[in-house]
């Protein structure tokens, strides 16, 4: 059996860190043995992350970051680098859902998806590659969607957005594989999380009551990239398609 990589003492960037598949990757990240750097816009819940990381034994920081500023993106990178010396992984799962019809959808709503879903995981590569070169290798990882695979009424931008993120992730494998920097996207079906403005309890009593309803828990994303940064080193998944069963 092939021997899978190794996660104790790794540094990884966690972008979307305060919620949802995020958090989830973060907790399971520091469980692992990994120092995960959390970002986020919102402080609070960033903090709460980390006090339970740290609680239970493990080290991690969290840094206030909006992946939309360019800035702000570049202050993640230095801080991590800073604080534990390098980084060998980025998990990028920021993202927001602004959902409506195209003929009443704002231009407002429409830039704001796209820069939080589609720039930011370009400014979050590109601010951790650098870094990862000095280490010699490591890995990117992208939340994807099952809505970058096929467009659906009302996620005309969120589609968009993840079919975009798709697309970039092949471009930068192609770019840097040579570097030893693993490039994968997953793509998950419905999680059962209050993002889009959903209600996550509201989702549990659906699935529950409806039998034939499927969801993903964020615990199920975030063990999937939990198995793509431990692969063996000569293998690599570019694109894995994660759904509900």
């Amino acid at each position: 059996m092939a021997e899978r990589t190794e996660l104790t003492g790794k540094v990884v960037v966690v972008t979307g860190a305060g919620s949802g598949v995020g958090r989830a990757t973060a907790l399971a990240l520091a469980a692992a043995g990994a120092r995960p750097v959390l970002a986020g816009r919102t402080p609070g819940p960033l903090d709460e992350t980390v006090a339970r990381i740290v609680g239970g034994g493990g080290r991690a920081l969290a840094v206030p970051t909006d992946v939309a500023d360019e800035g702000q993106v570049a202050v993640l990178a230095e801080r991590a680098v800073a604080a534990f010396g390098g980084i060998d992984a980025l998990v990028a799962a920021a993202g927001i859902g602004r959902f409506g019809s195209v003929e009443h959808y704002s231009l407002a709503d429409w830039q704001a998806t796209l820069a939080t879903n589609l720039t930011g995981v370009f400014l979050a590569s590109r601010a951790v590659l650098p870094a990862l070169r000095e280490r010699g290798g490591g890995h990117i990882v992208a939340v994807g969607s099952g809505a970058g695979k096929q467009g659906y009424a009302d996620l005309a931008a969120y589609s968009a957005s993840k079919f975009g993120v798709i697309g970039f992730m092949q471009a930068l494998a192609a770019e840097v594989g040579g570097a030893g920097i693993k490039v994968s996207v997953v793509n998950p079906g419905s999680i059962l999380t209050g993002f889009g403005g959903g209600d996550a309890a509201a989702k549990t009593a659906a699935a529950e009551a409806d039998p034939g309803r499927k969801f993903l828990l964020p615990e199920d994303v975030a063990e999937a990239i939990l198995m793509l940064l431990t692969q063996p080193a000569r293998a690599w998944t570019q694109e894995m398609n994660l759904w509900p069963f």
